[in-house]
C-alpha cells in the first residue's frame, strides 16, 4: 500500500498532537510525560529526563508553526511549547551551569549528570522554540547552555566536546551529531553566520574524527583523542545514525555551498548494503540497530528511531540528488512504519521489534515523537509537497 499524505497528516495532527498534549502533559506537576502505555495511560511517577522535555519543546513549536492544533478542549500547541519550556529551564538547570539528566515528578533532581548530549538537544529545543514565538527568552537559554558547553565540556586540544565535566570515556560522535542539528536550526531559524561557523566546527571534526575513508563508515566510540575505541566498541556501527548523517551532511551543504557528497554516499550506501535486514518475512527491509564495521549484524532488533533516520536519509537523495530508487526505498519503509510501529492506533506506537517483526516494549516513550514528527513531516514536505517549513 501506499501511506498518502492525507494518513499521515491525519494521524500527526488528529491522533498524536491531541493525545500527547493532554495524557502526555502532566499539568498537575509540570512538563511532559515520560511515556504512556500502550493503551495510551501516563506513567507520571517515571522520573522525567531532559532530552523529552526538549524534544516534545521542539514537537509542539513546529506543530504550531504548521498551525496544527492539538484539539479544542485543552492546550494549545504553543501552550504546551511553553509549558515544556518553563518546566524545562525552571527545573532542569543546576545552579552551578548545565542541564541534569532527569528530575522527579515533583521536579527535584534525580540524575544530576550533566551530559552534552542533553546540552545540545537543549539547544536545538530553544531554537524551534524561539522560530515559533519570537520569545528572546530562548535566545539567552541558547547561548547561556552554549557557554557552559565551551567553557565547561570543550576540548581545546583534540576538538569537540567531552561526554560531561569529569570527562568520561567513551567519547561519542552522537552528541556533536545533535549539536549540528542545533546549529543548522539557529542558522535556519535567524540567518546568523556565527550558527554556521559552529556548524563547520563539527562538521570538521566528522570528516577528520569520525568518518573512516576507508570503509565508508561512521565510528560510535573514541578515546580520549577522538581514536576510536579498542576493542568491539570502536567496530560498532550504527546505521540509524549513518541515515542521520546522510540527512544533516546534505542540509549543512545547502547551508554552506560545501561538497559533502563523497561522505553522505558512503555512509548510506554502507547502511544500504549492511544494515538492512534482508531476509524475507516480516521485519524484512527495517534497518538493524547496530553492525560490525565489517558489516556483520550486532544486535538484529529494530528500533523504531532507526526506521523514521532511513525515511529521512531516503527524502534528502530525492530532494538534492533526484533519486529514484530512494523514493521506491522511502515508500517500502513508510508502509513498515505504520504496519508495524505504529499498529497500536490512536497516537500511540511500538518502540521495539524483535526479528519476526513483533513488538516487545510495554510502554511508548514520549522520546520517539521527536523522530516521528520530524521524519512525517519531511515526507509531506519533500515526497508530497503540501508543507513548505523545513
Amino acid at each position: 500500500m501506499t501511506v498518502d499524505a492525507r494518513h499521515i497528516r491525519n494521524w500527526l495532527a488528529n491522533e498524536v498532537l491531541p493525545l500527547w498534549s493532554h495524557a502526555g502533559l502532566d499539568t498537575e506537576a509540570g512538563g511532559f510525560a515520560e511515556k504512556l502505555t500502550l493503551h495510551g495511560r501516563p506513567l507520571l511517577d517515571a522520573d522525567k529526563r531532559m532530552r523529552v522535555q526538549a524534544r516534545q519543546i521542539y514537537v509542539y513549536s513546529h506543530a504550531h508553526l504548521l498551525d496544527w492544533e492539538p484539539s479544542t478542549d485543552g492546550p494549545t500547541a504553543l501552550e504546551a511549547a511553553y509549558h515544556g519550556f518553563d518546566f524545562l529551564t525552571r527545573q532542569f538547570w543546576r545552579e552551578d551551569g548545565g542541564f541534569v539528566f532527569s528530575v522527579k515528578r515533583n521536579g527535584s533532581h534525580a540524575d544530576t549528570r550533566v551530559e552534552s548530549y542533553e546540552q545540545a538537544f537543549a539547544i536545538f529545543a530553544f531554537a524551534w522554540h524561539f522560530r515559533a514565538t519570537g520569545d528572546a527568552a530562548a535566545v539567552e537559554w541558547a547561548e547561556r547552555t552554549l557557554a557552559f558547553l565551551d567553557d565547561n565540556l570543550g576540548d581545546l586540544e583534540h576538538g569537540g566536546y567531552h561526554e560531561n565535566p569529569t570527562r568520561d570515556l567513551p567519547r561519542r560522535q552522537n552528541p556533536h551529531m545533535h549539536l549540528l542539528e542545533a546549529f543548522l536550526a539557529w542558522h535556519t531559524t535567524t540567518g546568523e553566520d556565527i550558527w554556521l561557523r559552529r556548524a563547520r566546527d563539527i562538521f570538521a571534526l566528522f570528516r577528520s574524527r569520525f568518518f573512516d575513508r576507508e570503509t565508508g563508515t561512521l565510528g560510535e566510540f573514541f578515546d580520549a583523542t577522538w581514536a576510536p575505541a579498542t576493542g568491539t566498541m570502536g567496530k560498532i556501527i550504527e546505521p540509524g545514525h549513518h541515515f542521520e548523517w546522510v540527512w544533516l551532511l546534505e542540509r549543512y551543504a545547502q547551508a554552506t555551498g560545501e561538497d559533502v557528497h563523497a561522505e553522505s554516499e558512503a555512509l548510506y550506501r554502507f547502511a544500504e548494503t549492511h544494515g538492512v535486514d534482508r531476509n524475507p518475512g516480516p521485519a524484512a527491509d527495517l534497518v538493524f540497530d547496530s553492525v560490525l564495521r565489517h558489516g556483520t549484524s550486532l544486535d538484529e532488533n529494530k528500533r523504531l528511531w532507526v526506521q523514521t533516520e532511513a525515511i529521512k536519509a531516503q527524502l534528502a537523495r530525492m530532494e538534492f540528488h533526484d533519486d529514484t530508487a530512494a523514493a521506491l526505498r522511502l515508500e517500502e519503509l513508510l508502509d513498515r512504519l505504520f504496519e508495524l510501529y505504529l499498529a497500536p492506533g490512536n497516537g500511540i506506537w511500538q518502540d521495539h521489534l524483535d526479528t519476526q517483526g513483533k513488538g516487545f516494549s510495554e510502554t511508548a516513550p514520549a522520546s520517539s515523537l521527536y523522530h516521528l514528527f520530524l521524519a512525517l513531516t519531511e515526507v509531506l514536505r519533500v515526497r508530497d509537497g503540501i508543507l513548505t517549513l523545513a
